[in-house]
């Protein structure tokens, strides 16, 4: 398995602005296996999680790599091609006193689900423990079966609202062959969001696209940008301006794969 050198900013850098014009500082942490998302949690300047796409989160602890890994649910985590996997983790605004987070992977198969379903699961931090999880604590808040290895989309973040946002793919296969992008009924190919401790189905906020693999929110505005994957002319990235109101506009979304046409929502996302 290729071994693959992570380089990322100061754990500082994650907590604090940087100063105007001050050239980014890097530095080599550890060597990981398919690191494919980094990020750190609200309140703790010192730690830096470290997906892995085999199933692991690994930990950084002031620039250190952590012996151990922070979460391994390798043996539940179906990456058999080269686009599924454990794909990113996300933590609440309130993580440091609740130690809930959130996972999202494509799950291996089990008597009641199929091989492939992208999965998001809420976990819990080990008591009295900030350097592990226990993986005994997993609850799937979200399930959507995904036949096709390709278009898992993989991105969570909470927003400026406090929701859990969720960036899913098309469902795979060129030109979207089962229509799933525009269709209301189905939630691949969505920008979905959902308050992971009420329950209940997630609001689709935007539609149509076709894999969007990263997205942002602007700190200061509220705006989302998503990198979408487009068919056959690159990556394409979406903004959204900050209108009035929150109601769905259409727009265009760069170059457009044959199959679709975005329809996203043209609304920043408001603070509770």
């Amino acid at each position: 398995m290729r071994r693959l050198a992570l380089l990322v900013a100061l754990a500082a850098g994650l907590a604090l602005p940087s100063a105007a014009h001050a050239a980014p500082s890097l530095s080599k942490v550890g060597d990981f296996s398919s690191p494919i998302h980094v990020t750190g949690s609200p309140g703790d300047s010192h730690r830096l999680f470290v997906v892995e796409r085999d199933g692991r989160v690994q930990l950084v602890v002031d620039g250190r790599r952590a012996a151990t890994p922070f979460l391994d649910i390798s043996g539940e985590t179906l990456r058999d091609d080269s686009e599924r996997g454990l794909l990113s983790i996300a933590f609440p605004p309130d993580y440091q006193t609740s130690g809930r987070f959130y996972v999202y992977l494509t799950a291996r198969a089990t008597a009641s689900s199929p091989a492939g379903q992208i999965q998001i699961r809420e976990y819990r931090r080990a008591p009295g423990d900030l350097d592990h999880a226990d993986p005994a604590t997993g609850r799937t808040i979200l399930r959507i079966d995904h036949a096709r290895g390709n278009h898992n989309g993989g991105q969570l973040q909470f927003g400026p609202d406090g929701k859990l946002w969720i960036g899913t793919g098309d469902g795979g296969g060129g030109d979207d062959p089962d229509r799933n992008g525009q269709d209301p009924a189905t939630l691949l190919g969505k920008m979905l969001r959902i308050d992971p401790l009420a329950g209940g189905s997630p609001e689709i906020f935007a539609l149509g696209l076709r894999n969007p693999w990263r997205f942002s929110f602007d700190r200061q505005t509220g705006d989302l940008t998503i990198g979408d994957v487009g068919q056959t002319t690159g990556r394409r990235s979406t903004t959204r301006p900050p209108p009035n109101g929150t109601d769905p506009a259409p727009t265009t979304a760069g170059p457009a794969s044959r199959a679709c046409t975005t329809t996203a929502a043209r609304t920043r996302a408001a603070a509770p």
